[in-house]
């Protein structure tokens, strides 16, 4: 029987061998690369020397495939994604020389390129006189009327698409410069128009107006800003003045009302005045047609009775008398006498018409 020594293996068992093998490979690159150096010194001191066996430095194949490998990781790292939100500004030498959109894009590999990312879509907040800090000089703001007012807004901003290069290289710090210039504009507005306008129904306005004259002094500095909206926040006087001002308050509030109701007072007085009026006209006029349509109908009666009485005189004008006596009569009591009787009758006719008349006038009632 042969017996094995555990630790005698042969030669392809051998577990050091790759360490070995490794450690020639990397010995010889080592052994190549001071070579390769020193036949780079001897070729500058043949080169002075004027010595004709000088020989060109030469690479070894190892050299070759890492100096390869390392020049492709080289160029790979000019590769770089921009996402759908952001922009690149690439420098060169730190000098702009481009803004890149989405997606994958290239640049010269360090030293000679390097790129910014910015965001476009992340909406910025700056707060003027914010309720959560002490900022009484920042808030106090003097109106039109000369009052003073505690005054907080908000300025909503984002860095526009096509603005990224000046928004990182023309103003050195962006939002302080967004915040001072959004103060003074608003001081601007404020101090052209009454307290009381702008803590009621001109919030609106001021705000709007606030909003176009911050865009055209970001646009005119070329600060590649977009300025969203303009809030205000709180319009309220100073804590030291707050209890005379709302008594004053009040007393504008009873004013107003007090002349709401004399206005009241007044379209209504007129309205009657003009209802009143308009009654008179038109009883002026309804009259003016009874008289004008009456004064017709005596003319045509006229007319009518001259063309009979032309053709008979005596008939007509004895009818005519007759009319007339019945016209005259009728209005006047009247007592029937006859005169073949010694005693006086009495016929009440004047009494009889009288009731008669009353008793139609209740029937129609």
């Amino acid at each position: 029987m042969s017996s094995k020594n555990p630790w005698e293996a042969p030669d392809n068992d051998d577990p050091w061998k790759k360490r070995k093998d490794n450690n020639d490979f990397l010995s010889e690159i080592v052994n190549d690369i001071k070579k390769f150096i020193d036949d780079i010194i001897g070729s500058i001191g043949g080169g002075g020397s004027g010595n004709g066996n000088s020989k060109k430095p030469k690479l070894s194949k190892s050299l070759y495939t890492i100096f390869a490998f390392i020049a492709a990781i080289y160029v790979i790292s000019g590769f770089y994604q921009v996402q759908h939100d952001e922009r690149g500004v690439v420098l060169r030498f730190g000098r702009w020389v481009r803004t890149v959109g989405p997606g994958l894009q290239y640049i010269l590999p360090y030293p000679f390129e390097e790129v910014i990312l910015q965001k476009v879509t992340t909406v910025k907040q700056t707060d003027i006189g914010s309720f959560f800090r002490n900022q009484q000089e920042e808030s106090l703001m003097l109106t039109g009327d000369s009052n003073l007012a505690n005054i907080s807004f908000s300025v909503l901003w984002k860095v526009k698409d096509d603005g990224v290069e000046n928004y990182l290289f023309n103003a050195k710090s962006p939002e302080i410069t967004v915040k001072a210039v959004s103060e003074s504009v608003m001081r601007e507005i404020v101090g052209q128009t009454l307290f009381s306008y702008v803590q009621t129904e001109g919030r609106v306005d001021v705000q709007k107006k606030a909003k176009e004259s911050l865009q055209a002094l970001m646009d005119e500095y070329n600060m590649g800003i977009e300025i969203l909206r303009v809030e205000l926040q709180r319009v309220e006087p100073p804590a030291s003045v707050i209890d005379s001002f709302r008594d004053v308050e009040r007393a504008q509030a009873e004013q107003q009302s007090e002349k709401n109701r004399a206005e009241a007072y007044d379209r209504d007085t007129r309205a009657r005045t003009r209802g009143l009026v308009a009654e008179k006209v038109n009883n002026g006029e309804a009259t003016k047609r009874g008289i004008i349509e009456t004064a017709k109908g005596a003319v045509a009666r006229f007319l009518s009775a001259y063309s009979q009485y032309k053709l008979a005189p005596e008939i007509v004008s004895k009818r005519l008398y007759i009319d007339t006596m019945r016209d005259i009569y009728e209005k006047v009591d009247k007592i029937i006498v006859d005169s073949d009787v010694n005693s006086i009758p009495y016929l009440p006719l004047t009494e009889i018409n009288k009731k008669k008349a009353k008793n139609i006038q209740d029937g129609q009632a």
